[in-house]
């Protein structure tokens, strides 16, 4: 009697949540939408080469999702622009040489549908960092170190921007 009590709340307490299967919640920002388009994101950064990362990461986090068309036969766009690429050392050594870095990204993003223009939902200040370690003796060990920190980004940046168009969150 206890099991079926407790299955009978956890039910309770699962839909009372708002749990629902992804692609399936009636908030989907893409109900009528049956293609979308991702144009290379705008770099207004100093940073060669950002604007492929991020975009790239989008594609791959939506393309099992929606239908990824190009811009001329896409029902949407998901435009965008990374407005800030920043380092800022976080620790230091005893020497007072940087140990290690934070790189903070800022991404704007929206999502217009074609037929209308309508922009269905943006956001102009998506924000995410990740820390990487120095390497004092080896300068490409560090370069190396911040692409796998901004790779990091665009796939959590990338996921956000999916939850956000496909659930609504």
């Amino acid at each position: 009697m206890k099991r079926y009590i407790f299955i009978f709340f956890l039910m309770i307490f699962i839909y009372g949540c708002g749990y629902h299967v992804m692609g399936r919640g009636g908030d989907s920002l893409l109900s009528g939408i049956n293609s979308v388009a991702v144009p290379v994101f705008k770099n207004d950064t100093y940073r060669a080469g950002v604007e492929v990362i991020i975009t790239g990461a989008v594609v791959d986090e939506l393309v099992n999702s929606v239908s990824i068309a190009d811009s001329e036969v896409a029902d949407a766009a998901i435009e965008g622009s990374i407005k800030n690429y920043k380092l800022d050392p976080v620790s230091y050594s005893s020497r007072e040489v940087v140990r290690e870095y934070r790189l903070t990204v800022i991404l704007s993003v929206r999502l217009i549908r074609k037929s209308d223009s309508k922009v269905l939902w943006r956001d102009d200040n998506i924000t995410d960092y990740e820390d990487f370690l120095v390497d004092t003796a080896d300068v490409m060990a560090t370069k190396d170190a911040e692409k796998t920190a901004l790779r990091k980004i665009a796939r959590d940046t990338a996921r956000l921007i999916k939850e956000h168009i496909l659930e609504g969150f």
